[in-house]
């Protein structure tokens, strides 16, 4: 890594990272900081961020970063990069996105119940991982669009839930707790997390082998008698063409489907030859929901099918004479092919009534990787097997297996469930031996055969988790359900089992058996006095049974299922930080939904406006407490909080491709705020048709949101003005009331960030860019791949400043409805981008260049006659607006000349964080932090008592001395401090 010895002092707030550090470099790499902060830069990554810039093709002069700096996604946040628009690139990473990642030995749920470590994904266009479709709780499939990994060189939180289910994951990866995402570094101990808790199996490749070709279609097709009378064979033929079945292989992608449709007809399924046609004719019972699951499989494989439903009378007579009637009605699903029938038939189906038919597990599944044995028995058994339930309040049922065949056939059925339980053997799944029951017998003709899964709670444990049913979701629901609340029900008897040794070994030691009771008796809620006293004095058993009063399962399915699918409300039982040194990984799926399945969890740009009022902090005093409510009540805040109204697609896009000028034009707000906005807000260059449906449907409903994070509004007073020239121009008094407005645009714009990186990654080798970091994925600026970004990065920028132009005309009507016409209104002092990349030109060697300046957390900072900013502000230079941290103070500053010679008109963003949310989060209490700050007279407004601890003012580096540093190096001269009172926080 870089140590202070590899820095050059240039000037006293000056270093550098000569271009001779590293071999790739092409511009050495400049810091702006003090002696006194610098030593925090050594604490992460950032400094090797900032030499990795300096190796983008078409870079000049220097890489860059700010006071405020710290470790960021590809470059450092308050990192800059000024890249030629001839032969430079164009990088995501260097406007604005930031990763969070689990740990590589992670699970992720796939299709068809499989599974792979995170770490051994890779991307393919092919590949789907499973969400949870949160609108109606159910797992589904979605695409796999985006692989990303990085370093961590510092630690994981380990996560560990009541019910027996573990992830790791850095602070900032999100967990979805049933109604938002929630950061890993925010969770407690009792909060609730969603789990899925079926992992399925492996994934791995199946082998090349064909099972059907031209051949053993026309042998089967002369074994059955069927003649080749109008090119009969030939229609057979081209059907299995058409479909792609003609030489089906095991690794054809058809067969997953294809093989949980054979099990389900190996039991509640039948196929025939009807008529003197000889039509084909196959048909699957079962309730309305599963048939429908079955369709959409069929349909996905190009196969037509129909459901009907009948009411049929059902008569049962009892051992004791009684009979019973009833109706009942009954779901059929049916497909009339000749074809199909020939295919399952080829594929080992049995043809005509199973009970007098002779059939074996298809001989090729036997050579099938374990995933496809998996989904063959499962859809077998969700047909054939009995449901999981219990016996009594604790436990279950064995789960049961019966068939019947004719008498000559005993043979045969013992051979098939032999079969059946040599598969269940590959899972580690223990099984009784197999019987004949009397009672399954039908008068001579039929014998029933049976084996059970043992019920002992390891063993229906591995059985529910990685086998389960297909195509039954009742019996699914319930094994889901089980595996959790089995995990519990052991994790509980290994408790009484270690406190029965504990008690005994310490009473053997002569301690008192009313010092154990009073120690272990009150401290666990399933360990109470009898249970003390009947470890030290019966010597009978030494494993113990579950407690009286441990849930039943129904009394845990009442209380812990979500939704219809067997996912569960866990609870957190702990959470740890882990030292961890390696690869971190991360994907995205192309679903609104934005989560995926990891280890059994449901895991997942920004600018400032000042406004000003024409009042001083005395004359509004009395009011402040019901203006912040107000503007509380009014502003949506919070990770996730929707505004009201959400647009249609087409008002969206106006949005997208007008930005704050779409806002105004609806009347929220006024001609002139326009003139005081950074690009008047709205570069023009925007196209949103380049803007993914995803990320689009992650802002529909987010105009005139605050969001969380760092992201507020505080209501300030102006506390001490520098330069008094200036504050005149920006209309600034001492004591004058102003609102400062940091937010920018939602997910949206992480999403586009997110969608373009995947792009730029698998461009780059076409172009012949390589890189020491792949998260510095770009594009040459000119190509169509970078000209695309830039024109969907402006659609994210419009959005921040349409977002903040509604924030701003809510806050209007937040300050006329407490404060009416005799306060005035409030004018806007400037409104700027802190993530953004931006066309500018600039003198290199003598020459005007063209040059996309990249800010990723970095502010502009124009100096005086500049025409790009608005012509009251020409003579003094752009005003610069940097937020502190909460309860800090914030600043607002006015761009200089020399910005322009040594930062491209760059300057720091805030205050640039020193310690992670988790551990603000660990050191302050939200509520303690709320007192203290209402102490020192700030009212603090916020949506969550944890995101105001993690933005405590001591997670943050001294705005005063980032503000100091860039006062002294001159890129921007200090204009205004400005003091809270009032805080509103998501």
């Amino acid at each position: 890594m870089i140590s202070k010895n590899d820095l050059k002092k240039i000037t006293d707030y000056i270093w550098e990272i000569p271009k001779s550090f590293r071999q790739d470099m092409r511009v050495p790499a400049r810091i702006f900081i003090s002696d006194k902060m610098i030593e925090e830069l050594f604490k992460d990554r950032t400094l090797w961020q900032l030499v990795n810039i300096s190796t983008l093709p078409g870079i000049q002069k220097w890489a860059l970063v700010m006071p405020d700096a710290h470790e960021g996604y590809g470059f450092p946040i308050g990192g800059v990069a000024a890249i030629s628009t001839e032969d430079g690139v164009i990088s995501p990473g260097g406007i604005g996105y930031d990763i969070n990642c689990i740990h590589p030995d992670i699970i992720i749920s796939l299709p068809f119940g499989t599974n792979l470590k995170i770490k051994d994904l890779f991307l393919d266009a092919k590949r789907k991982v499973m969400v949870l479709e949160k609108s109606d709780k159910k797992i589904k499939e979605s695409s796999f669009i985006n692989y990303f990994f990085r370093r961590e060189e510092k630690f994981l939180y380990s996560i560990t839930t009541k019910f027996g289910f573990n992830l790791k994951a850095t602070g900032d990866h999100p967990i979805y707790n049933g109604r938002q995402m929630i950061k890993t570094e925010l969770l407690n101990n009792g909060d609730n997390v969603i789990i899925n808790p079926f992992s399925g199996i492996f994934y791995e490749e199946s082998k090349d082998i064909e099972l059907i070709n031209r051949e053993k279609i026309i042998k089967a097709l002369k074994k059955m008698g069927f003649k080749n009378n109008g090119n009969r064979y030939r229609q057979i033929l081209n059907w299995f063409n058409k479909r792609g079945f003609l030489n089906l292989k095991l690794n054809s992608w058809q067969m997953p489907y294809l093989i949980k449709i054979l099990g389900l007809l190996f039991g509640d399924g039948t196929m025939n030859f009807i008529g003197k046609d000889l039509k084909g004719h196959v048909m699957f019972y079962g309730k309305k929901e599963d048939l429908k699951a079955v369709q959409m499989d069929l349909t996905t494989i190009g196969i037509k099918s129909k459901i009907y439903k009948r009411l049929r009378n059902h008569k049962i007579k009892t051992h004791y004479n009684k009979i019973y009637k009833f109706f009942v009605t009954e779901y059929s699903l049916h497909i009339n092919s000749k074809a199909f029938v020939i295919l399952l038939y080829l594929l080992g189906a049995p043809i005509g009534n199973k009970t007098a038919q002779k059939f074996f597990i298809p001989s090729w599944l036997w050579d099938s990787p374990l995933w496809h044995k998996r989904l063959f028995i499962a859809a077998f058994f969700g047909a054939e097997m009995s449901k999981p339930a219990t016996i009594n309040k604790y436990n279950f049922y064995s789960p049961t297996l019966n068939i019947n065949k004719i008498i000559p056939l005993k043979n045969n059925g013992i051979k098939f469930l032999e079969e059946l339980r040599q598969l269940l053997v590959s899972f580690d799944v223990k099984t009784s031996k197999v019987v004949e029951v009397e009672g399954l017998s039908n008068k001579g003709k039929t014998i029933g055969l049976r084996f059970q899964i043992y019920s002992t709670s390891e063993n229906l444990i591995k059985f529910f988790k990685t086998i389960g049913f297909e195509y039954n979701k009742e019996k699914q629901k319930l094994a889901n359900l089980a595996i959790a609340y089995l995990q519990y029900k052991e994790k509980i008897i290994q408790l009484r089992k270690k406190t029965r040794f504990l008690v005994r070994n310490f009473y053997r030691q002569r301690v008192l058996a009313n010092e154990l009771i009073k120690t272990y008796a009150s401290q666990y809620q399933y360990i109470d006095k009898q249970f003390i006293e009947h470890s030290l004095w019966s010597k009978k058993r030494f494993q113990p049974r579950i407690s009286f009063n441990f849930p039943s399962f129904e009394e845990f399915v009442r209380r812990y299922s979500y939704g219809n699918e067997g996912l569960i409300v866990d609870e957190i039982e702990s959470i740890e930080k882990e030292l961890y040194s390696g690869l971190v990984y991360d994907i995205t799926v192309g679903d609104k939904n934005h989560n995926f399945i990891a280890n059994n969890f449901i895991v997942s740009n920004c600018g400032v406006r000042l406004l000003k009022s024409k009042v001083k902090y005395p004359e509004i005093k009395d009011y402040l407490k019901d203006l912040t409510h107000q503007i509380q009540r009014d502003v949506p805040s919070g990770l996730g909080r929707g505004h009201r109204q959400k647009l249609s697609k087409p008002e969206f896009d106006k949005i997208l491709k007008n930005g704050a000028k779409e806002i105004v034009g609806q009347s929220f707000g006024i001609k002139e705020d326009l003139e005081f906005l950074e690009a008047n807000g709205c570069l023009e260059i925007a196209e949103p048709s380049l803007v993914s449906d995803q990320a689009k449907s992650r802002g529909y409903d987010q105009v005139g949101t605050i969001g969380s994070g760092n992201h507020f509004l505080e209501i300030q007073r102006v506390d001490e003005i520098f330069y008094p020239e200036a504050a005149k121009i920006f209309g600034l008094e001492k004591d004058q009331v102003v609102i400062l407005i940091h937010t920018g645009s939602r997910g949206l714009g992480h999403q586009i960030a997110t969608d373009y990186i995947r792009i730029m990654m698998k461009s780059m080798p076409k172009y012949g860019i390589v890189l020491p970091d792949r998260e510095l994925a770009c594009a040459p600026f000119r190509s169509e791949e970078g000209q695309n970004y830039l024109r969907a990065m402006a659609c994210g920028a419009n959005f921040a400043w349409a977002n903040r132009q509604m924030i701003t005309h809510l806050i209007r009507k937040a300050w006329q409805r407490i404060l009416g016409d005799e306060y005035g209104k409030l004018d806007i002092v400037y409104d700027v981008a802190h993530n953004i990349a931006k066309i500018e030109t600039y003198e290199i060697d003598g020459k005007k260049m063209k040059l996309c300046i990249h800010r990723k957390g970095a502010t502009r900072a124009f100096g005086p006659k500049n025409s790009e900013i608005p012509a009251k502000y020409q003579e003094i230079g752009q005003p610069v607006l940097i937020p502190g941290s909460m309860g800090t103070a914030s600043f607002v500053l006015v761009g200089t000349k020399e910005a322009e010679k040594i930062s491209f008109s760059t300057t720091c963003h805030g205050a640039g964080r020193r310690m992670s949310r988790h551990q603000a989060k660990r050191q302050w209490r939200g509520q303690e932090l709320k007192q203290q700050l209402e102490k020192q007279g700030i009212i603090v407004g916020a949506g969550s008592m944890s995101g105001l601890a993690e933005e405590a003012p001591l997670a943050y580096k001294d705005v005063e001395a980032v503000v100091d540093v860039v006062d002294g190096v001159g890129i921007a001269k200090k204009v205004a401090r400005l003091k809270p009172l009032a805080v509103i926080k998501g």
